[in-house]
């Protein structure tokens, strides 16, 4: 694509310039000047204008992609997703866009020089930061064998809350963990895998308890959906249990025509075995980058997204949090 505009590098800012690449084209895409469905200039292109190693660009797509606004694609380059994260930043940085133009607007009216202005804005704003309120936090509660980094990081995106990831088999292994993480939040999240479980466990607590599930997005249904009678897929997550959970959103969706296979990426020896006999990799977020460096040909992402009705349930419990 011609890049709309062109990206700064200020070496005297105390920011790191993967940072200020980040930002900036995190700006463009939240304002309008970059589409979804559109592609980023190469990691070499983009480089080369900024005077920056391609590795560092490699990285801020690299952070991008695990933001879930990107996706990068060996041969095809970056595509901007048209995604929950995506339309989330495009209404952040509307607003923002619209006051900041008001702002400079009143600025320049009283004659205030704009470098100034928002240097002293960094100052009020650490110095307002450092009035200290109490950190809203919530327990979230997974096995460790599904993607907990997704729900978890989500959780984050939804409730702006601080969130502590505590796992079942901890707590299985010994009940005090329970005990002594709810002085942490009395509020706590887990998924439609073990609410039941979850529930049994907080039966004498006073606690609130907060349900959530998760999609898979129709593009790899109809992917899986296009593979021949018989084809071998393999679907790994940080456990088999993972896995499972994956093969088995295929086939509530109505696909009974693979093979498939489940593995956790701990189980290594399992993992090549299923490798070697599978035409097609299903990975999810968590693991994706380390089974694509085994089998770069046959892997392909497992994408998740909230439930909107999660989204509304997480917005309406994190109104509760201190």
């Amino acid at each position: 694509m011609d890049f709309p505009i062109q990206l700064t590098i200020d070496p005297t800012m105390a920011l790191d310039a993967n940072i200020q690449v980040k930002e900036q084209l995190k700006w463009l895409i939240g304002i309008g000047h970059i589409s979804p469905g559109e592609l980023l200039p190469s990691t070499n292109d983009l480089a080369a204008q900024l005077g920056l190693n391609r590795n560092t660009i490699n990285l801020v797509y690299h952070h991008l992609q695990e933001e879930g606004i990107v996706s990068m694609h060996k041969g095809r380059g970056t595509l901007v997703l048209n995604s929950p994260q995506t339309d989330e930043l495009r209404l952040s940085r509307s607003i923002m866009h619209d006051l900041l133009e008001r702002t400079i607007d009143e600025i320049k009216l009283k004659s205030i020089n704009v470098e100034a202005f928002f240097t002293a804005s960094l100052a009020y704003g650490l110095m307002h930061g450092s009035e200290k309120t109490a950190p809203r936090r919530l327990l979230f509660v997974e096995c460790k064998e599904h993607d907990h980094p997704f729900y978890s990081s989500e959780i984050q995106r939804v409730t702006g809350a601080e969130v502590k990831t505590i796992f079942l088999e901890d707590i299985e292994s010994s009940p005090i963990t329970l005990t002594n993480e709810l002085e942490f939040s009395s509020m706590i999240v887990t998924t439609l895998n073990h609410h039941d479980q979850v529930r049994q466990m907080l039966a004498e607590k006073d606690v609130k308890l907060c349900v959530i599930g998760a999609l898979v997005e129709t593009s790899t249904f109809l992917d899986i959906a296009k593979l021949t009678e018989g084809c071998p897929v393999t679907f790994v997550c940080l456990g088999k249990a993972g896995g499972q959970w994956m093969a088995k959103r295929v086939h509530e969706a109505g696909i009974h025509s693979i093979k498939p296979y489940a593995v956790g990426i701990r189980d290594h020896a399992q993992l090549l075995a299923c490798l070697e006999k599978s035409e097609r990799v299903y990975a999810s977020t968590a693991v994706y980058s380390k089974v694509k460096e085994l089998e770069p040909d046959k892997v392909s992402r497992f994408p998740m997204q909230l439930e909107k009705s999660s989204e509304a349930l997480l917005r309406d419990f994190s109104q509760n949090l201190k």
